[in-house]
């Protein structure tokens, strides 16, 4: 049969001796937080007050330590120290509201920093311990331990008289320095100072993203045309090079068109330059449209354009060609194009064959184009 009083035994002594280890450990931190108290207090405070948070975290095995410093005037509890924290849990303790409650009630976790905990639960905060820090007079501040929701604890009735030790320590010795104030004041100069680093970093990134608009409006306007919005001459020869090259790598057709308003001259004599703009704009929008997005489409200068069709024959891109035409025919027969019956258009077309450049197929596309003009324009002729 087990011996089942000799196991309890065996519980009890175990229980007993972590409790033991723990008291001695506080004890430890104890000594080591006056040490550090009384020897160092003439440093800098706020690395006092570290040194004295992390010994307080080690002692109670706390994942997180912080110290708020209270703003009677404001209302506020202040982070003026911290062990630990991580910039999510530092940025949502950095300022809380005492909402008009005692100190005294919102330093044993109640009133003001109990009812935020709901919204830093969503920092990942799932345990939280507190303490007044308090000398002889008043309660000066709070000192909180933190728990992540990955690592919860239980309940430990020892470390809640040890914060309060720690919190009076550090109360004591704020006091006798007469450091309170000194404190508060550069506490809140320098989140004066933070918010205004805040809001400068804030106009420095919006006037990033200003300038990376501009620039890539500029660069935008560098390689397309500004009545059109079509590619310019020269990026469009460039976009030719890259077809033509990836056209000897891939073993594909590419097939160029060029093309030239009818009687262009005639629209902005009668209808002025306005409607020759419109005229331009029209058949641009019809072009781009009418293609594939592989399809490189350009606006070559004046009333003349280009198209760059990949993967397609002669055959195909006469039938392209055609099918622009008979469109931009119908589609200008209206509003003020009407009393010209409307506009036309003429188109050479040629395509690429082998170790020929830009310059010999452009010369193909235009001579092809020069054939369809002379024998009556609006219409569609190949090389």
């Amino acid at each position: 049969m087990p011996n089942v009083v000799g196991n309890l035994s065996t519980l009890q002594s175990e229980d007993q001796q972590k409790r033991i280890a723990g008291l001695l450990a506080k004890h430890r931190a104890t000594s080591a937080i006056i040490g550090i108290l009384s020897s160092h207090f003439g440093e800098d405070i706020i690395l006092v007050l570290e040194k004295t948070l992390k010994e307080t975290a080690q002692a109670l095995d706390a994942p997180m330590v912080c110290m708020h410093l209270a703003d009677g005037q404001r209302g506020e509890l202040n982070l003026v120290a911290g062990f630990n924290l991580d910039p999510v849990q530092g940025h949502a303790w950095q300022r809380l509201k005492m909402g008009g409650i005692s100190l005294q009630a919102q330093a044993y976790g109640h009133g003001a920093i109990q009812e935020q905990i709901s919204s830093l639960v969503s920092c990942g905060t799932g345990g939280l311990i507190c303490a007044p820090v308090s000398g002889n007079q008043e309660v000066v501040g709070v000192i909180s331990l933190i728990w992540p929701k990955s690592r919860r604890t239980g309940y430990d009735p020892d470390r809640e008289v040890f914060l309060n030790t720690v919190g009076q320590l550090l109360g004591l010795a704020l006091e006798h320095a007469g450091l309170v104030s000194e404190l508060v004041d550069n506490l809140n100069q320098l989140m004066r100072l933070q918010a205004q680093e805040e809001e400068r970093n804030r106009a420095l990134a919006g006037l990033n993203r200003d300038l990376q608009k501009a620039n890539r409006r500029l660069e935008e306007l560098s390689v397309t045309d500004g009545l059109t919005g079509l590619y310019n001459r020269r990026h469009f020869i460039q976009c030719l090079e890259q077809e033509i090259s990836r056209s000897r790598r891939l073993d594909h057709p590419v097939t160029l068109i060029m093309a030239d308003l009818d009687h262009f001259k005639q629209v902005n004599d009668q209808l002025g330059h306005q409607a020759g703009d419109q005229a331009l704009r029209l058949f641009a929008d019809l072009l781009s449209n009418g293609v594939r997005k592989v399809d490189t489409v350009g606006r070559y200068g004046g009333e003349e354009f280009c198209l760059v069709l990949v993967n397609c024959n002669q055959t195909a891109g006469l039938a392209v060609a055609e099918k622009l035409r008979s469109q931009f025919e119908k589609q200008s027969n209206t509003g003020v194009f009407k009393v010209l019956g409307g506009l036309s258009v003429s188109m050479g077309v040629a395509q690429l064959k082998e170790s020929m450049g830009p310059e010999q197929l452009f010369a193909r596309a235009d001579h092809a184009l020069y054939q369809a003009k002379r024998r009556g324009r609006n219409q569609v002729h190949a090389y």
